[in-house]
């Protein structure tokens, strides 16, 4: 509960009034409440009128970190107003980790993930973000697709380099160039201004800083994964070793371990060393007989190339791969 107040052009004692959470009380029979952001328009909401009070309800919570006018006229047309900020108790959010890991990117590098300690607000956001070219000095114009892809609990976002311009041959990649060059160095920051939702901004900004290599084109291939089995009636980890760091959200996803009859292994997954290493711990012990791992197609490297086709390519095109279904990797455990 707040009690605070200023009047205006009063003579008279002022009435007491206060905010108790959202809801504004005057001890009064009679009289026009209103509430409103300072300075704006008032707020939708109920207005209630019993046992010697009047009472505010709004519609809407009302927003952390927002400071309103609970403007009150009695009979007499006599105003005060009550100002109030509401306290802001959420956690400060912090980045928690961005995804690719490793320091060393291919030139058609196609995304990042960003994960949060708290979600974070939405919409509008593509201010918040700045990629720089370390090794010319200067920011590179016009890099993200501006498309916000959340996850479910709006801790995780997809940030997208835009992939007309990481495409060779489309129109916004010959207008504007592609968005990395080889052999460069550059740095993506987060502002420290980004608010979580539940109002509080970044503890501080954030930044990745990663060098480019050549463009990468060519596709995954589970032939040159390497596996390391455990022993049966263990609950030793199954690891696979990639040549290559994958897409760290899929590698969450589209790798599962089935038995012989191609039902699931039930279990967790932890992803290690810049996304070159995918390890899978049984929820019960290995028992002995023969496994596969599954692998969906759409499992891509960091330039957008998966299982079936590269990223480059003309799914149009007469000669396209088809799809053929999952690829599998067996193994025995004795």
């Amino acid at each position: 509960m707040l009690i605070a107040l200023t009047g205006v052009g009063c003579s008279s004692p002022k009435p007491s009034f206060w905010f108790e959470g959202d809801v504004v009380v005057v001890p009064a029979a009679d009289g026009n409440l209103i509430v409103r952001p300072k300075g704006g328009k008032p707020l939708l909401g109920r207005v209630d009128k019993a046992n010697g009070r009047i009472q505010f309800t709004p519609q809407f919570t009302l927003l952390t970190g927002e400071t309103y006018e609970a403007i009150f006229t009695d009979s007499n047309g006599q105003q005060t107003i009550l100002e109030h900020t509401i306290a802001i108790n959420a956690p400060a959010p912090r980045v928690k980790a961005i995804y690719p890991s490793t320091s060393r990117l291919p030139a058609n590098h196609l995304k990042f993930y960003l994960h949060f300690t708290e979600p974070m607000q939405q919409d509008k956001i593509f201010g918040h973000f700045k990629l720089t070219d370390l090794t010319s000095s200067l920011p590179v114009e016009e890099p993200f697709r501006e498309t916000e892809l959340w996850s479910a609990d709006g801790k995780r976002l997809t940030l997208w380099l835009h992939p007309g311009r990481q495409k060779t041959g489309v129109n916004l990649n010959v207008d504007l160039g592609p968005i990395l060059m080889p052999d460069r160095l550059y740095t993506l920051e987060i502002s420290a201004q980004w608010k979580s939702q539940g109002g509080v901004a970044l503890q501080q900004s954030a930044r990745k800083q990663f060098a480019t290599t050549g463009a990468d084109r060519t596709q995954p291939d589970i032939r040159q994964w390497k596996i390391t089995t455990p022993r049966s009636r263990s609950r030793m980890a199954l690891q696979l070793t990639f040549p290559e760091p994958l897409d760290s959200a899929l590698l969450q996803n589209l790798i599962t371990i089935e038995d012989a009859n191609g039902r699931d292994i039930s279990g967790g997954v932890q992803i290690s060393k810049n996304e070159t290493q995918w390890s899978f711990t049984p929820t019960s012990q290995w028992t002995s007989g023969d496994f596969r791992v599954r692998v969906d197609w759409e499992l891509e490297d960091l330039a957008g190339n998966n299982l079936l086709r590269l990223f480059e390519m003309d799914v149009a095109d007469a000669n396209a791969p088809v799809f053929e279904g999952p690829r599998y990797l067996r193994f025995h455990l004795k």
